[in-house]
Protein backbone atom coordinates (compact mmCIF):
# COMPACT_ATOMS: atom_id res chain seq x y z
CA UNK A 1 0.00 0.00 0.00
CA UNK A 2 1.52 3.60 -0.73
CA UNK A 3 1.91 5.67 2.61
CA UNK A 4 1.17 8.66 1.12
CA UNK A 5 -2.70 7.32 0.46
CA UNK A 6 -2.44 5.81 3.94
CA UNK A 7 -1.19 8.99 5.45
CA UNK A 8 -3.35 11.45 3.65
CA UNK A 9 -3.38 14.56 5.01
CA UNK A 10 -6.03 17.55 4.32
CA UNK A 11 -5.93 20.70 5.11
CA UNK A 12 -8.77 21.46 7.60
CA UNK A 13 -9.26 25.57 6.26
CA UNK A 14 -12.43 25.95 8.95
CA UNK A 15 -10.49 25.89 11.38
CA UNK A 16 -6.17 25.73 10.53
CA UNK A 17 -6.21 22.68 11.58
CA UNK A 18 -4.48 19.48 9.54
CA UNK A 19 -6.43 16.33 9.46
CA UNK A 20 -4.87 13.01 9.14
CA UNK A 21 -6.59 9.88 7.88
CA UNK A 22 -4.15 6.85 8.98
CA UNK A 23 -4.38 3.05 9.35
CA UNK A 24 -5.21 2.01 13.27
CA UNK A 25 -3.12 0.88 15.69
CA UNK A 26 -3.69 -1.03 18.68
CA UNK A 27 -2.71 2.37 20.90
CA UNK A 28 -5.55 3.71 19.49
CA UNK A 29 -8.10 0.90 21.07
CA UNK A 30 -9.21 3.49 24.17
CA UNK A 31 -10.35 6.60 21.90
CA UNK A 32 -11.89 4.35 19.29
CA UNK A 33 -14.15 2.78 22.21
CA UNK A 34 -14.32 5.95 23.68
CA UNK A 35 -15.86 7.40 20.15
CA UNK A 36 -17.82 4.33 19.77
CA UNK A 37 -19.84 4.26 23.03
CA UNK A 38 -20.53 8.29 22.44
CA UNK A 39 -22.04 7.47 18.90
CA UNK A 40 -23.84 4.50 19.25
CA UNK A 41 -27.41 3.26 21.69
CA UNK A 42 -25.65 -0.77 20.92
CA UNK A 43 -21.78 -0.03 20.85
CA UNK A 44 -19.80 -3.06 19.91
CA UNK A 45 -17.38 -4.33 22.07
CA UNK A 46 -13.80 -3.53 22.61
CA UNK A 47 -12.59 -6.34 21.08
CA UNK A 48 -14.34 -6.34 18.06
CA UNK A 49 -11.80 -3.64 16.99
CA UNK A 50 -8.73 -5.36 18.02
CA UNK A 51 -10.09 -8.75 16.60
CA UNK A 52 -11.20 -7.02 12.95
CA UNK A 53 -7.28 -5.14 13.41
CA UNK A 54 -5.92 -8.58 13.57
CA UNK A 55 -8.10 -10.33 10.98
CA UNK A 56 -7.01 -7.50 8.49
CA UNK A 57 -4.82 -4.69 9.70
CA UNK A 58 -6.03 -2.20 6.56
CA UNK A 59 -9.65 -2.93 7.91
CA UNK A 60 -10.17 0.35 9.84
CA UNK A 61 -8.93 3.38 9.59
CA UNK A 62 -8.82 6.69 12.04
CA UNK A 63 -8.82 10.34 11.63
CA UNK A 64 -6.39 12.53 13.68
CA UNK A 65 -6.63 16.57 14.19
CA UNK A 66 -3.54 17.72 15.82
CA UNK A 67 -2.73 14.35 17.34
CA UNK A 68 -6.62 13.49 18.76
CA UNK A 69 -8.23 10.84 17.67
CA UNK A 70 -11.58 12.07 16.84
CA UNK A 71 -13.02 9.43 14.03
CA UNK A 72 -12.77 6.34 12.11
CA UNK A 73 -13.97 3.70 10.26
CA UNK A 74 -14.57 -0.22 9.51
CA UNK A 75 -14.31 -1.58 6.16
CA UNK A 76 -14.41 -5.01 5.21
CA UNK A 77 -13.53 -6.89 1.37
CA UNK A 78 -16.02 -9.71 1.10
CA UNK A 79 -16.77 -12.03 -2.10
CA UNK A 80 -20.48 -12.49 -2.41
CA UNK A 81 -21.44 -14.88 -5.36
CA UNK A 82 -18.00 -14.57 -6.62
CA UNK A 83 -17.21 -11.21 -6.41
CA UNK A 84 -15.66 -9.04 -4.29
CA UNK A 85 -17.63 -6.21 -2.42
CA UNK A 86 -17.00 -3.42 -0.02
CA UNK A 87 -19.26 -3.42 3.11
CA UNK A 88 -18.48 -0.48 5.69
CA UNK A 89 -19.70 -1.95 9.16
CA UNK A 90 -18.88 0.85 11.13
CA UNK A 91 -18.25 4.57 10.89
CA UNK A 92 -18.26 7.46 13.78
CA UNK A 93 -17.28 10.83 14.63
CA UNK A 94 -16.83 12.44 17.86
CA UNK A 95 -19.57 14.74 18.90
CA UNK A 96 -17.66 17.59 18.79
CA UNK A 97 -15.96 17.21 15.15
CA UNK A 98 -19.03 16.44 13.57
CA UNK A 99 -20.58 18.15 10.08
CA UNK A 100 -17.20 19.26 9.34
CA UNK A 101 -16.23 16.89 6.90
CA UNK A 102 -14.20 13.72 8.74
CA UNK A 103 -16.79 11.05 7.98
CA UNK A 104 -16.72 12.13 4.40
CA UNK A 105 -12.98 11.82 4.21
CA UNK A 106 -12.74 8.82 6.43
CA UNK A 107 -15.93 7.23 3.56
CA UNK A 108 -13.81 8.42 0.56
CA UNK A 109 -10.45 6.42 2.16
CA UNK A 110 -12.74 3.35 3.00
CA UNK A 111 -14.05 3.35 -0.78
CA UNK A 112 -10.85 3.51 -1.94
CA UNK A 113 -9.61 0.76 0.05
CA UNK A 114 -12.53 -1.27 -1.84
CA UNK A 115 -11.44 0.18 -4.97
CA UNK A 116 -7.80 -1.00 -4.41
CA UNK A 117 -9.03 -4.11 -3.20
CA UNK A 118 -10.81 -4.84 -6.44
CA UNK A 119 -14.37 -4.34 -5.40
CA UNK A 120 -16.49 -1.96 -7.65
CA UNK A 121 -19.26 -1.87 -5.20
CA UNK A 122 -20.00 -0.86 -1.53
CA UNK A 123 -22.65 -1.64 1.12
CA UNK A 124 -23.95 -0.55 4.36
CA UNK A 125 -26.43 -0.70 7.02
CA UNK A 126 -28.04 2.09 8.85
CA UNK A 127 -30.47 2.16 11.51
CA UNK A 128 -34.01 3.06 9.98
CA UNK A 129 -34.00 6.14 12.23
CA UNK A 130 -31.31 7.14 11.88
CA UNK A 131 -32.16 10.45 8.97
CA UNK A 132 -29.08 12.10 9.32
CA UNK A 133 -26.96 9.31 8.84
CA UNK A 134 -28.93 8.17 5.69
CA UNK A 135 -29.02 11.58 3.92
CA UNK A 136 -25.04 11.89 4.60
CA UNK A 137 -24.48 8.64 2.67
CA UNK A 138 -27.04 9.81 0.32
CA UNK A 139 -24.97 12.70 -0.56
CA UNK A 140 -21.94 10.31 -1.36
CA UNK A 141 -24.05 8.56 -3.70
CA UNK A 142 -25.54 5.40 -1.68
CA UNK A 143 -28.46 4.65 -3.04
CA UNK A 144 -31.57 2.79 -0.87
CA UNK A 145 -31.71 -0.79 -1.89
CA UNK A 146 -33.94 -2.77 1.10
CA UNK A 147 -34.68 -3.70 4.54
CA UNK A 148 -33.60 -6.22 6.48
CA UNK A 149 -36.34 -6.84 9.74
CA UNK A 150 -34.70 -6.26 13.02
CA UNK A 151 -30.88 -6.22 12.26
CA UNK A 152 -30.77 -4.41 15.22
CA UNK A 153 -31.98 -5.62 18.44
CA UNK A 154 -34.93 -3.07 18.39
CA UNK A 155 -35.21 -1.46 14.67
CA UNK A 156 -34.86 -2.27 10.96
CA UNK A 157 -31.68 -1.46 8.73
CA UNK A 158 -31.76 0.27 5.34
CA UNK A 159 -29.44 -1.34 3.43
CA UNK A 160 -27.68 1.10 1.47
CA UNK A 161 -25.23 0.48 -1.73
CA UNK A 162 -23.02 2.76 -4.10
CA UNK A 163 -21.23 1.23 -7.39
CA UNK A 164 -17.87 2.57 -7.44
CA UNK A 165 -15.25 3.15 -10.35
Amino acid sequence: MDSEMLNSSVQDFWIGMVLTIRAFRPDDIRDVCRIEEESFRDPWPCYMFTYLHMKNPESIKVAVIDGRLVGYVVVDVETRRGKKVGHILNLAVEQGFRRMGIGRALMEEAISYVRRSGADEVWLEVRDSNIAARKFYSSMGFVEKGRIHRYYRDEDAIIMYKEIE
